[in-house]
């Protein structure tokens, strides 16, 4: 086939798929490389990606999986497969909320802990109803309410209003802006997997077309000055707010109706994105 029959040669599906992962994958290799992860190791560690995700695929599809199976969907040499079923760890589970996190969710809706506009209200750190002891407590009793304390001041999302103060009386404010951390790698990057992961999925699931699609929209404008650009980033996050609220209202009260509901083996994750930039 000459070089012009070769041009004009339909793309493929798998040409366009992975077209769009490498667009995908830009931001993806720039936060590598600034954390000193090199195309090397990726590429050694992705193998096990393609590993993990290939039995599911097969299982669906052809029933158990063999290592020539599992080898020609994947295109990792089969000498690596054996050896990835016999030592080989799956990939670590996604972590679920964190009991920092919902403390931080429920001292943000939660009524009881909340003013009349819907602000997070200022807590006594210890004592009885309304405090953050009781907070804790509510959330979880297998960690004491000085250490998700510590934990929340930490990610810098609480911060004492009075240190001076016996730690008992200190009042405590919550940074209601949003759950990220200003320090703490470990906990940015589990956000930033979990809800781009998520998000990812929905994409490929609506793709893979089976079933009723999930909810996977955006709106895109562009040639606007950066104060347009601005005025649109504030009216995104009064939108977000709003829907936050709604949202993790409507979910504790769903969580508490199906508690003891053995069908209630269902997750779910909603999430909102605003990005600004020059036009490319």
């Amino acid at each position: 086939m000459s070089a012009d029959q070769e041009a004009d040669k339909p793309e493929s599906r798998g040409d366009l798929a992975l077209a769009a992962s490498l667009r995908l994958m830009a931001p993806l290799v720039t936060l590598l490389l600034r954390e000193g992860v090199t195309y090397t190791h990726f590429a050694q560690a992705l193998k096990q990606v393609f590993l993990d995700a290939a039995v599911p695929i097969i299982e669906e599809q052809h029933g158990r999986p063999s290592d020539s199976s599992i080898s020609v969907l994947s295109g990792v040499h089969r000498k690596d497969v054996r050896e990835w079923r016999k030592v080989g760890k799956p990939l670590a589970p996604a972590k679920t909320l964190s009991v920092a996190m919902q403390v931080f969710a429920r001292w943000a809706n939660d009524p009881a802990y909340c003013d009349d506009k819907g602000q997070p209200q200022l807590l006594v750190r210890g004592g009885g109803p309304g405090s953050f002891d009781e907070l804790a407590s509510s959330v979880s009793n297998d960690v004491h309410p000085r250490t998700l304390l510590d934990e929340l001041l930490r990610l810098g999302v609480v911060t004492i209003v009075d240190e001076s103060k016996e730690l008992a009386s200190q009042r405590l404010r919550l940074s209601a802006d949003g759950f990220v951390p200003k320090e703490g790698i470990a906990e940015m990057l589990q956000l930033f997997s979990d809800n781009v992961g998520d998000h990812m999925a929905t994409a490929v699931q609506n793709i893979k077309g089976s079933g009723d699609p999930m909810l996977e929209q955006s709106v895109y404008a562009n040639k606007l000055s950066p104060q347009s650009a601005e005025a649109l980033s504030a009216l995104s996050r009064q939108i977000w707010a709003k829907a936050f609220h709604d949202v993790v209202t409507e979910a504790t009260r769903l969580c508490r109706e199906d508690e003891q509901n053995p069908d209630a083996n269902q997750r779910i994750r909603f999430g909102m994105y605003y990005y600004k930039g020059p036009v490319t």
